[in-house]
């Protein structure tokens, strides 16, 4: 009989004392949380937790009412480690060897060069009455466990091995176990406008959306996400629709769009010039490389992406960019004509097409009354000319990096789209 449409819903449990002390970030949840949602899953709860025994027993007795428990950490071969026999006491049952996980582990000490101690050997030990899912990246087995129509699985911390086994094994395991309700979204990636200012522009839009779709804003540094997602028993249909949304937002605000599906800036404006068998450097003062960072994230970059002159002092702006040092001295080093000059001065230089340039008072010291802390000019060097622009970002240091970068690509990619 074949399986009825479902929304699945899910609970993620990473255990960890490190995690909770803030030693380790909790990436795993992020990542699997957004696993699980593409391929239709519903993520209603997060929980992080320590170490001890009772705290992992509270936690798996609080999530009996979800269809699916994804549980990392606590699988090592360390006395801490007690996921193993705290599931054992939770699904009442005891622990045994599995002449398969032993085996794995045996493999991975041999390709690594290294003897076994008993200690590795417990490694191979998991609970009886459980579905032993086989990790080919580390030693701690994965387990599927079943109890109340409820499914438990429990995966290592390392975040390496949890990632590779929950797409190499756990989730087409998934995919046959439930029938999940199609699911899909869109992000649409937009700068240059607040959250309020775009909440105003789309408003009406916003309310008239079909009752199966729902609208989320995202916002970060300098950039604002409108994530668009939906569930509908028909995905071709929910697809059409989703499409069909989206062009509506590009009607209303496409001069803020920048791109799609968490596409970085960098990658947008990197395409574009690749397109153009265009090349472009980068000149920074405020922004330290921060720029040049983000370019160089790309991959694949370095057909377009020539280099970076971090023209953190005066000397070096004068010397490798060629600024004048009496427009330094009469505009103030954070000025248009030396952000300008900065630009054409890396373009030249570096022998390129295209280039950005950064000037500004990161902060959060450095400011005057005419020159306060966040200003940031912001100059692009073009084959047809130079222009700029004075930028105030506010008072924290990372928020001005961030912004200033994201706006430096953003004004290049208005250029590249009005030629």
């Amino acid at each position: 009989m074949e399986k009825l449409l479902h929304n699945v819903k899910a609970k993620i449990i990473s255990i960890g004392d490190e995690l909770l002390i803030g030693q380790v970030v909790n990436t795993n949840a992020s990542w699997l949380g957004e696993q699980l949602t593409i391929n239709g899953i519903e993520v209603v709860g997060i929980l992080t937790i320590g170490d001890g025994e009772a705290d992992i027993m509270n936690a798996l007795e609080s999530c009996s009412d979800v269809d699916l428990v994804m549980i990392t950490g606590g699988l090592g071969p360390t006395a801490d480690d007690i996921t193993k026999p705290t599931l054992c006491r939770f699904f009442n049952t005891t622990m045994v060897l599995n002449e398969d996980a032993l085996e794995n582990v045996r493999q991975i000490f041999k390709l690594r060069g290294y003897p076994m101690s008993e200690r590795n050997v417990q490694q191979a030990y998991i609970p009886k009455d459980c579905v032993y899912i086989p990790n080919r990246f580390g030693t701690a087995p994965c387990t599927w466990f079943e109890k109340d129509k409820t499914v438990y699985i429990s995966m290592p911390g390392v975040p390496f091995e949890m990632k590779n086994v929950f797409t190499t094994e756990i989730l087409s395991m998934l995919k046959k176990h439930f029938k999940v309700t199609p699911y899909a979204r869109k992000v649409i990636m937009t700068t240059g406008i607040g959250e309020s200012f775009l909440a105003d522009k789309i408003k009406d839009w916003e309310e008239n959306l079909p009752d199966f779709l729902s609208l989320a804003y995202l916002p970060q540094y300098g950039m604002v996400r409108l994530r668009l997602d939906g569930r509908h028993k028909d995905a071709e249909f929910l697809n059409n629709v989703i499409s069909r949304e989206v062009e509506k937002l590009y009607s209303l605000i496409g001069e803020f769009i920048f791109g799609e599906d968490d596409a970085p800036i960098a990658e947008v404006v990197l395409e574009k010039l690749r397109k153009e068998h265009k090349t472009l450097v980068t000149a920074e003062s405020c922004t330290g490389g921060a720029i040049a960072r983000m370019l160089t994230s790309v991959a694949g970059c370095s057909d377009v992406y020539k280099g970076s002159i971090v023209s953190y002092c005066n000397e070096v702006k004068i010397n490798l960019l060629g600024t004048k040092p009496e427009d330094i001295a009469k505009y103030n080093v954070v000025s248009k004509q030396v952000a300008e000059q900065m630009a054409v001065g890396a373009r030249k230089t570096l022998n390129a097409d295209y280039a950005v340039a950064t000037t500004g008072v990161a902060g959060p010291s450095g400011g005057t009354e005419e020159i306060p802390v966040g200003t940031v000019w912001i100059a692009v060097a073009t084959p047809e000319g130079v222009f700029s622009k004075i930028n105030n970002f506010g008072k924290d240091r990372d928020n001005n990096i961030q912004r200033a970068g994201i706006t430096s690509l953003n004004m290049l990619r208005e250029f590249l789209n009005k030629k």
